[in-house]
């Protein structure tokens, strides 16, 4: 067995997996920016989205306010337009 040459093999067999992170790491480092420019971007979207919602929210509660409100008069209104249609047909 020559040790020598199992030495220099593991040393390059070394070099390669070195050379390899140094790669991956370099396109990490490029990868970076990009992660942080769409973090950004979904946060910009998402806060959007809330106030959108948050809108919709409040004209749901005003819709269901005025029907609440037209629950309550129904019954009043109804009653007028009988006694208004009595008074047209006598």
């Amino acid at each position: 067995m020559d040790v020598e040459r199992e030495i220099q093999d593991l040393k390059r067999r070394v070099g390669d997996l070195e050379g390899a992170i140094n790669v991956l790491a370099g396109q990490f480092g490029s990868l970076q920016p990009e992660l942080v420019g769409f973090k950004e971007a979904t946060r910009g979207r998402f806060d959007t989205l809330d106030d959108v919602l948050g809108r919709i929210g409040s004209r749901l509660d005003t819709v269901n306010t005025q029907v609440w409100s037209l629950r309550d008069d129904f019954p009043v209104l109804m009653a007028e337009a009988m006694r208004k249609s009595r008074r047209d047909l006598d």
